[in-house]
């Protein structure tokens, strides 16, 4: 009997032990923040978003009356949380009053780099036209036209070629597969690091892959895209189809331009209404009536902008004949090449 109380005591006394050291190692865990967790049951963070407080149309940019800021319970995929990150932004679709702002709903993208008035042209360049491939999104180059036209003489057709400055410091949005970079939106301004610091930092279009775009970064430019004023794109789309166009690159602290007022302009493909009024005759030089005019291959080889020469008042050239006409006594009075009797003494 006694001996059992003492195999019992011990157990016991193990037992124990075994417990202090298991009380010990969980003691020593550190607390789980899961732990917490369950306390919150019904609570939802809000989310807030930019949203519109009327309908906003597309094409319109947005004013800063027509935003509002609200609260949402779910997630929006792309919206704004931030009202001055959307004013000025352009819808490309109409926006419903109440429908939160997101990035897909906003113009984005190439356009953006063009200006007011300016328009997105591509033209054919190869190594000889484009300066040896030297030009970078985000240059300016001149444009030059080398031009040959066929004139008809008493021996038969002969060919006459020019070459002459066509526009002047066009700025490059794209050369071959290099795109001017874009511009900086609220999502990605914290992303773009050391690239906002190069001006002229260009994305290389491809389909995503690094052995892709390496791939199309290397082969010849085929093409560049210049921004274009509205009213000179008729000028640079002729002249690539009628003659051969060549890029000449300039320093962009280069403000030099042709004054275009010691020149004749020349005349539209399509004549304005007679009888304008003042103010119909200065809309005529907006540049998109201007552009809408048109220009021909005549005015762009320099033969339809030559001012229209009137004949001069007074006798006429010895080396002209002058028609004669009977002579009667009176006054007679001549002009140009012409006689006629006036009445009598």
């Amino acid at each position: 009997m006694l001996k059992l109380t003492r195999i019992a005591a011990v157990a016991l006394i193990g037992l124990a032990v075994l417990l202090a050291v298991i009380a010990l190692m969980i003691g020593r865990k550190p607390a789980t923040p899961a732990a917490a967790a369950p306390i919150v049951h019904g609570e939802v963070a809000a989310i807030t978003v930019v949203e519109a407080v009327a309908r906003l149309p597309a094409g319109e940019p947005i004013t800063a009356n027509g935003l509002r800021l609200a609260q949402r319970t779910a997630p929006v995929a792309g919206a704004a949380s931030s009202i001055a990150a959307v004013v000025g932004k352009v819808p490309v679709q109409d926006i419903a009053e109440g429908t939160a702002i997101s990035s897909s709903a906003l113009a984005q993208g190439f356009s953006l780099q063009l200006r007011p008035g300016e328009r997105a042209l591509a033209v054919p360049v190869d190594e000889l036209v484009g300066a040896g491939n030297r030009i970078l999104p985000g240059d300016f180059v001149d444009v030059f036209l080398n031009l040959r036209t066929a004139q008809a003489n008493s021996g038969g057709p002969a060919e006459t070629a020019q070459t002459r400055l066509l526009l002047s410091r066009l700025r490059v949005l794209s050369y071959g597969q290099q795109d001017i970079a874009p511009v900086a939106s609220e999502s990605t301004a914290g992303n773009e690091g050391d690239s906002r610091n190069d001006p002229r930092a260009a994305d290389i279009t491809g389909s995503g892959s690094s052995h892709a775009t390496a791939s199309e970064a290397t082969q010849p430019a085929r093409s560049a895209v210049l921004a274009v004023p509205v009213a000179d794109a008729n000028r640079l789309l002729l002249g690539a189809q009628q003659g051969k166009l060549f890029l000449a690159l300039r320093n962009p602290a280069d403000t030099g331009l042709p004054d275009l007022a010691l020149f004749p302009q020349a005349r539209g493909v399509i004549d304005p209404l007679r009888g304008l009024d003042a103010e119909q005759q200065l809309a005529l030089q907006r540049p998109e009536n201007h552009a809408f005019a048109g220009i021909d291959g005549d005015a762009l080889a320099g033969r339809g902008n030559r001012p229209v020469r009137t004949p001069p008042e007074g006798p006429a050239p010895a080396s002209a004949p002058r028609r004669s006409a009977p002579r009667a006594s009176g006054i007679e009075i001549i002009r140009g090449d012409s006689s006629a009797p006036r009445g009598s003494l």
